[in-house]
């Protein structure tokens, strides 16, 4: 009897938030507006970011939401201000502060602690 492939394992829900969305999030990020190393209207990341590392953040966010790029960005403008990148910002100042008070713990938060891949986090984590 044949094996089934890795990807006939994964549902097309799961293919289409842990890789094609992040793929997405990096095409976006490396065209238009966002290809200059000095990104607009950062207000949480450090102005300096390296453009790897504020894709990987963007990256992460599109798993632990479940969400494409343009769930919080415009497509014609990422640095353009919208109410869910300010929530966005909100939640990730959380992260920080929480990460912040307990510096020695072995398993740090992140968005997917809580989202796990959904918009709403999950009552429990």
């Amino acid at each position: 009897m044949r094996k089934p492939s890795f990807i006939s394992l994964l549902s097309f829900h799961r293919v289409r938030r842990l890789v094609l969305f992040p793929l997405l999030g990096t095409m976006l990020l490396l065209s238009g507006a966002a290809a200059s190393a000095n990104f607009k209207n950062l207000q949480v990341m450090p102005k300096n970011v390296s453009k790897a590392a504020l894709i990987a953040q963007m990256n992460s966010q599109v798993v632990a939401l479940g969400k494409d790029c343009t769930h919080c960005h415009d497509p014609k403008d990422p640095a353009k201000e919208t109410p869910l990148k300010e929530k966005a910002r909100d939640m990730m100042r959380m992260v920080a502060e929480i990460n912040a008070k307990w510096p020695g713990t072995l398993n740090r938060v992140t968005c997917y602690t809580c989202h796990r891949g959904n918009v709403k986090p999950a009552d429990k984590p």
